[in-house]
């Protein structure tokens, strides 16, 4: 039985009093202090309610495969929220919809804004879904799926590291925290960083970590410029641009992988 039978009946009210909005009853209980609590759990609050029958606590769970691309959007600025129209062909690996022994159709990467907007709107091709969304254990429509898997695979982490879309991602992400943060200093924007990405500030060690690490690729850079042109895919910067550029994507890159970033 639901354990909080009244609290079912007010909102079934407050659905009916405002005309059924999905929207309205959404935002209401995502905006209530109920569901925002810490997801943290403290020895006390689990003797006194293991289940959670009490709310006393949030959820934490892996965001579903659609909405870490939508995050790493927002979190990058790239994010569009043009709505309806035909479905979007965002990048994606070469020859995905390449087959063996017949004339595929050629998948077409947007240049527009439409690459940029919800994975809502991601073309699906059932014999070659889009395949971030796959390791991120989204559905191939191939039959119903009553509710989804969540897994947690050393793909995945390639996914956010590696694949075009997120790679393009993070260099939106490096110019965003250059241009917002002109004169600032490396912890100034590392925090920023993580501000936009998980909502919080970094822990001093977590801060002392990506500062080493942003020291140690200048200096590696510096003496490689070739790998710090393609890194900040600039073939033709000045050195110190270059090199900026490119320990700033490294960065960003980092940020938008953590585990932190793809958890709600």
């Amino acid at each position: 039985r639901p354990t909080h039978p009244e609290l079912l009946d007010w909102l079934a009210t407050e659905f009916m009093a405002n005309r059924w909005s999905m929207k309205h009853i959404h935002k209401l209980i995502v905006m209530s202090s109920t569901y925002q609590q810490d997801a943290n759990v403290t020895p006390a609050s689990h003797e006194l309610d293991p289940y959670n029958k009490h709310y006393a606590r949030g959820p934490r769970l892996r965001l579903s495969a659609e909405e870490i691309r939508d995050n790493a959007l927002a979190i990058s600025g790239l994010l569009s929220l043009k709505m309806g129209g035909p479905p979007i062909y965002p990048p994606q690996p070469d020859n995905i919809w390449r087959h063996v022994g017949r004339n595929a159709p050629k998948y077409q990467t947007d240049t527009d804004e439409d690459r940029y907007r919800r994975g809502l709107y991601v073309v699906y091709r059932r014999s070659a879904p889009y395949p971030s969304f796959v390791n991120f254990d989204a559905p191939d429509r191939g039959a119903c799926v009553v509710k989804r898997s969540r897994t947690n695979t050393p793909l995945q982490a390639l996914t956010l590291l590696n694949d075009p879309a997120y790679v393009e991602m993070a260099h939106a992400f490096a110019a965003r925290l250059t241009t917002e943060l002109p004169d600032a200093d490396d912890r100034e924007r590392i925090e920023h960083a993580f501000r936009l990405a998980t909502g919080r500030l970094p822990r001093s060690e977590e801060a002392t970590v990506l500062m080493d690490y942003l020291a140690a690729e200048r200096q590696r850079l510096s003496d490689d410029l070739s790998s710090a042109r393609t890194l900040a895919q600039t073939p033709n910067s000045e050195p110190e641009t270059a090199v900026e550029a490119a320990v700033w994507f490294e960065l960003a890159n980092i940020v938008l992988n953590l585990d932190e970033t793809i958890t709600k």
